[in-house]
């Protein structure tokens, strides 16, 4: 894994390069304030937790929560030292499974498990480089 170019991908993401639907903006609000622990996990690969490649929004659960059924991320480098683990009840896998994020250098993608976020989008800005 390189974090260095990992971060300078992120970076390098502006918002007009994310979705602009709002089951993905919810997502962009919301993910570092309901799951903090998973943000600064991530946050230590180079991932910045707002810019997912992918949200797989599913649908409201009833409960005022959205769900998202396995939001994806970008890691330059080999995944040779990549470990599955679990942050926050979140699982974290590589997935081979992606939309192309249009890089010509050595990547991976990781996938998380179910996400669940509150249906209201209020944004934290702590934890910001």
């Amino acid at each position: 894994m390189n974090k260095e170019k990992t971060i300078a991908y992120y970076r390098s993401l502006r918002e007009e390069d994310l979705c602009s639907c709002e089951d993905c903006i919810r997502f962009y609000r919301s993910i570092r304030a309901a799951y903090p622990k998973l943000a600064s996990y991530l946050k230590t690969l180079g991932i910045d937790i707002e810019k997912s490649l992918d949200t797989m929004p599913v649908c409201p659960d009833g409960k005022g929560s959205f769900i998202y059924a396995g939001p994806q991320y970008v890691i330059l480098g080999s995944p040779d030292d990549f470990k599955e683990t679990a942050i926050d009840g979140v699982s974290l896998r590589i997935e081979d499974s992606h939309p192309d994020p249009g890089l010509d250098e050595e990547y991976f993608v990781i996938e998380c498990s179910e996400i669940n976020l509150p249906l209201e989008t209020e944004r934290n800005d702590t934890d910001e480089e």
